[in-house]
């Protein structure tokens, strides 16, 4: 019986997998995502798309919001420009794969200052224009490294903002009170916060099964231990084969 504190979508590879293995689902998702987009930051953005030499998606939620608003002002994708894109992740860039939209450079490592160093590293940043496509929860450090080091031009795009999901009547927060799990999954140190901030309402009962714990990665372990929260395993990347295989080196 596995937690999944991230929205379980129809078309998830990482849910299918876990089914395929025999797993149960519990969808508790700890944050709530909905696209926001400042009306006059979209029309600037937007109506100077084409100047941009890169493009960064750093989610997949980031990928989605930014077409809903680019599809509101343009019928043809290829307004979109001469841009390279670049994407924080497999999954980020399965996401602009979709729009059939290659993507120029997934960083090894899916983090935005990883991101920020293989962009630098291509050499085609200094006085580049870059368009940082986010949520709310806006990679400072990257954005200031593309900036700083990259010598390049940056606009950030906030495009989605991220909320706690309450959980006080909650019934898949309630089912896990009462019965407990074997692993809880955590995708973004949001959903960690969120699981500290609402631990009274995450409290397993009596006979419940206390759960192992599992990072998606780097980031989200750093925010598990800051918050001082288990971490049992770290999946080597946030990609769906990774994770189904650092979970089931925490079941066997």
């Amino acid at each position: 019986r596995i937690v999944f504190t991230r929205h379980l979508r129809e078309d998830d590879t990482l849910g299918a997998l876990l089914r395929e293995y025999g797993a149960e689902l519990i969808p508790l998702p700890l944050i709530e995502v909905a696209s926001k987009v400042d009306p006059e930051h979209e029309e600037d953005v937007l109506s100077t798309i084409q100047t941009y030499e890169w493009i960064v998606f750093s989610s997949p939620n980031g990928v989605r919001s930014f077409f809903e608003a680019f599809f509101r002002r343009f019928k043809d994708i290829r307004c979109f420009g001469p841009a390279k894109i670049a994407c924080v992740g497999k999954q980020t860039a399965h996401e602009v794969n979709r729009l059939h939209l290659e993507v120029d450079l997934i960083p090894p490592t899916s983090t935005g200052l990883a991101m920020a160093k293989a962009m630098i590293e291509t050499g085609t940043l200094p006085s580049a224009c870059v368009l940082w496509v986010s949520g709310d929860k806006i990679n400072r450090a990257a954005v200031s490294e593309l900036a700083a080091k990259g010598e390049a031009i940056v606009d950030t795009f906030v495009v989605y903002e991220s909320t706690q999901t309450d959980l006080t009547k909650n019934a898949q927060a309630r089912r896990f009170r009462e019965v407990g799990a074997d692993l809880v999954f955590f995708a973004s140190p949001s959903a960690v916060q969120s699981f500290v901030d609402q631990s009274a309402d995450l409290q397993p009962g009596p006979n419940a099964s206390i759960p192992k714990t599992l990072s998606i990665g780097p980031t989200t372990s750093e925010a598990m231990v800051r918050l001082n929260v288990r971490r049992d395993g770290e999946a080597d990347s946030p990609e769906p084969e990774s994770i189904l295989k650092a979970a089931i080196r925490l079941l066997s």
